[in-house]
């Protein structure tokens, strides 16, 4: 403090000041050592008076500090000045943070609002000196009263000089503690009421404190916890990990890492756990461990990962995670030199359960299947659930192919046994696809496509088996698949065609009726049998446009042969059962004959006797309303199929047509002659028409007229022709047309 004043006026102040500094040092409150201030100059000069003002916390105002000489009045009115260039000299003298000069209040304009009141207390001059921090903040001002006009000289400045530099040491010594303890406040809250563990550790891991949430760890043995090593808290298989985080905290560098610890209950806990360096005076002197339960959460994400790679219904892996696993049993496979087996199972049946009795027990069923699956498999085995009631297993390590066989055949005879649901036995089976490898194959997710033509395969080979796939199978979909392919093209370009056979009635001659039937010419592999893509699109459901159209198109053409004046026909059309039992069928028929603007009865629909198997109830239903637009409805092929005459009674039918399998040895064997006989005795008490279909010779013709059957159908007179062949057809006489047919 030897700066504070020279000369004379240093020797008179030395002890005052070094009394002040004191109770700055003994931390006296900060009025009392503001007014000690004020009073040590107002001592030594009577006709002074000192004052000082605080700067507020925005800066803006300036606030009583002390001022012990000057009346009580005058000071609360002070009480608030701006801080501004026109607030007296106090005002001024923080807003401009320069000393500030009132020789005469009187004659100063920033003394308008306070000039009466200092006047009327015999202030007459004012002194004003900025407090400023180092930072070049307004602390607030020291001002010197006097009585008198006065300026001050150099002495005066010195003193004012010395006392402002002691206020500015008390404020900030005052300031600088309350900030102290504002921070050890602070932390003291951050540690004692953190809801984590925190622990203070010294550089040997010894926990020198800890809060209380730390304690509620073990609060039976918390008194143990002070001048323990951490490693009595940490699982023993983390240790070491948890020992290296702690090693790099003690080298300056911030941790944070998962490790696992057992509470007072012996819970298991994961903790999110933090090592911060503690720093004195530039120095690591212990670490912080805080640490925040986060056991629900990983019980959580762990759900969640089960949820994503698992079926939540039976508890199977599902197919998100099948390409990983058979990825790694490829490997496996590889490594090892063994084989692998791929099954695709796919159930029986389960569809009807679901249909007829309810979900809830299908998926009773699903469940026990899941579980009996599981059991006879080996735990190195992969189940996997590919969704509704299909499910693929995979085997590695086998020693050889034919160790897949008795797998496979105790999974289908587990499978095969009754599952009783709420006292209802309820059956399923498995149809099984079987492929092998050794492992070395490029993208493993083939070998599940091969497994799943083998499981079509047990399908078609009548369900309840198992298959194995081949080569020659895999050509066979791979053709299937080109097929559909192409005729899906077909569709889209509207490329098919119709041809029409005439159906002639059997004592007339006359073509009373046409048969529409489908037609496609592939631009590569020439015509292509109703017989091989009729079956891929009704498995593909390419059936329903292909309906559509063929119903559209033979209805217009029939429009145009009316237009033409041939009306005395009607359009015979087959209909897939897929389509028939489709929802709005009979509105779509009644639009399609109206958008042709045809009767009812021009146009009749060929069902054949399996659109029964389904529903037989509804599709009766659906026949009635469709013979109320006056469509007259023909069952075709009959004798092949359903064959139920109970069924045959109530079907409101018109015709029934023989299947050509019973005409073609009509004339040689006796057994199609009576069955053929037979059936149109039966069709003609039932008041129904037949037609023979498959008429190719003038002895099959003679046979069907002698047993009085009322309409013809093949080759004998005609065959199907496109419409421009039909329209001459229709043209020529019927002498004509029997010549050439």
């Amino acid at each position: 403090m030897n700066t504070f004043c020279t000369g004379l006026q240093s020797k008179t102040l030395a002890d005052p000041q070094r009394d002040i500094l004191g109770m700055i040092a003994a931390d006296h409150h900060l009025d009392e050592i503001l007014s000690a201030i004020c009073q040590m100059l107002d001592t030594q000069a009577p006709t002074t008076r000192s004052s000082i003002l605080l700067a507020d916390a925005e800066g803006k105002r300036l606030l009583n500090g002390a001022a012990p000489g000057l009346p009580a009045e005058y000071n609360k009115a002070v009480h608030g000045m701006a801080i501004g260039p026109q607030e007296g000299t106090c005002g001024t003298a923080a807003f401009r943070r320069e000393l500030v000069v009132t020789e005469d209040i009187v004659l100063d304009p920033r003394w308008e609002r306070f000039r009466s009141l200092a006047l009327g207390h015999n202030l007459r001059s004012c002194w004003s000196l900025p407090l400023l921090s180092h930072q070049g903040g307004v602390l607030g001002t020291f001002a010197l009263y006097q009585s008198r006009v006065h300026t001050p000289n150099e002495a005066q400045i010195q003193q004012m000089t010395c006392a402002a530099q002691l206020a500015v040491i008390a404020i900030r010594h005052e300031r600088d503690g309350q900030r102290l303890e504002e921070s050890e406040q602070r932390f003291r809250s951050l540690f004692t009421y953190n809801p984590n563990p925190v622990f203070a550790l010294d550089l040997a891991g010894n926990i020198q404190s800890v809060n209380p949430a730390g304690l509620k760890l073990k609060p039976h043995t918390a008194s143990n916890f002070i001048g323990h090593h951490f490693s009595q808290l940490v699982l023993e298989e983390d240790l070491q990990r948890v020992s290296q985080h702690f090693s790099a905290a003690c080298a300056g560098v911030p941790q944070r890492f998962e490790a696992r610890l057992r509470d007072e209950s012996d819970n298991l806990l994961t903790m999110d756990i933090s090592n911060l360096p503690i720093m004195v005076n530039d120095e690591i002197v212990g670490v912080f461990g805080i640490a925040r339960d986060i056991s629900e959460q990983k019980h959580f994400e762990r759900q969640v990962s089960f949820n994503a790679s698992h079926d939540r219904l039976t508890g199977l892996l599902n197919r998100v995670s099948l390409e990983d696993r058979l990825a790694l049993d490829c490997h496996i496979s590889r490594r090892h030199k063994r084989r692998l087996a791929v099954m695709y199972l796919d159930l029986d049946g389960f569809k009807s359960i679901n249909d007829s009795i309810g979900h809830y027990f299908g998926d009773q069923v699903l469940i026990e299947v899941a579980q009996r699956m599981t059991q006879q498999v080996r735990p190195g085995d992969t189940i996997v659930r590919m969704g509704g009631d299909e499910f693929i297993v995979l085997l590695p390590d086998l020693l050889c192919d034919e160790d897949v066989v008795p797998v496979a055949e105790r999974l289908m005879a587990s499978i095969a046994k009754p599952y009783c649901v709420q006292g209802m036995d309820l059956h399923v089976s498995a149809s099984v696809g079987i492929t092998l490898s050794d492992g070395h194959i490029e993208q493993p997710m083939q070998l599940i496509q091969q497994a799943d033509m083998a499981m079509y395969k047990a399908k078609q080979q009548g369900r309840n088996n198992f298959q194995w796939y081949t080569s020659d199978l895999n050509q066979r979909v791979c053709e299937y698949a080109s097929l559909r392919n192409d005729l899906q093209k077909a569709i889209e370009t509207q490329t098919l065609q119709l041809h029409y056979q005439p159906q002639v009635d059997a004592r007339t001659g006359r073509v009373v009726g046409l048969e529409a039937l489908l037609r496609w010419e592939h631009p590569e592999k020439g015509f292509i049998s109703p017989t091989v893509f009729v079956p891929v699109a009704e498995d593909s459901g390419q059936i329903i446009p292909l309906s559509l159209w063929v119903l559209d198109a033979a209805c217009a053409q029939l429009r145009q042969l009316s237009d033409q004046g041939t009306t005395s026909i009607s359009m015979a059309v087959n209909i897939s059962p897929m389509h028939f039992h489709r929802g709005h069928f009979v509105q779509y028929v009644q639009a399609t004959l109206e958008k042709h603007g045809l009767r009812g009865e021009q146009l009749e629909l060929e069902i054949t006797e399996s659109l029964l198997l389904n529903n037989a109830e509804q599709a009766i239903e659906t026949l009635h309303r469709l013979k109320a637009l006056g469509v007259r409805i023909a069952l075709d092929d009959f004798g092949t199929g359903f064959s139920s005459l109970s069924y045959l009674k109530r079907l409101p039918i018109d015709k029934i047509k023989i299947d050509r399998s019973f005409v073609q040895e009509i004339a040689t064997d006796h057994n199609d002659a009576a069955i053929t006989q037979g059936i149109i005795s039966m069709a003609h008490h039932l008041s129904l028409t037949v037609v023979a279909e498959g008429v190719e010779t003038e002895s099959q013709m003679e046979f069907l007229k002698g047993s009085c059957c009322d309409v013809f159908q093949g080759y004998y007179f005609a065959k199907p022709m496109p419409f421009v062949e039909l329209e001459a057809f229709l043209d020529l006489p019927a002498s004509i047309r029997d010549r050439q047919s």
